[in-house]
């Protein structure tokens, strides 16, 4: 019996730690509904992303051919990190002496020093322009 609960809990335990599989990433940016389109995919993309994206062509071009007109890296914004750091400053005021009975004091006061930087970087995708061909032009064509 303990040996039962123990394998069918290793099975379970298995099951849990399975991963589900990359499904891609493709997004209609324009689209002229049996015309044309361009779709977005990440810039390192993966072959799910290209298939993702050849499903939104032909979706959009059914029952007919697509045809890649141009792909490319495109800047879609940008993305800008900031970094800072604050030190604190000791006091470095001494008494030097006095005149007319006022204490003369040299030195730095305390505070605090700041130093901040930012790094401002372009945010890319890589588009997909197509158009839809006319109904009868054979199979799907890539002009690259």
């Amino acid at each position: 019996m303990k040996f039962r609960i123990l394998v069918l809990g290793s099975a379970l335990f298995a099951a849990g730690c399975q991963t589900v599989p990359y499904q891609g990433q493709a997004r209609d940016i324009k689209r002229r509904p049996q015309a044309e389109g361009v779709i977005g995919i990440p810039i390192n993309f993966r072959d799910e992303d290209r298939a993702k994206a050849e499903l939104k062509m032909k979706s959009n071009c059914n029952p007919s051919a697509y045809q890649v007109l141009e792909e490319g890296e495109v800047a879609i914004g940008q993305e800008t990190k900031t970094s800072g750091k604050e030190t604190d400053r000791a006091s470095s005021k001494t008494k030097v002496g006095s005149l007319f009975g006022v204490p003369l004091i040299s030195g730095e006061a305390g505070g605090k020093n700041t130093e901040s930087s930012q790094v401002t970087t372009s945010v890319k995708e890589w588009q997909i322009s197509y158009k839809c061909m006319a109904k009868g032009g054979g199979e799907k064509r890539t002009v690259r």
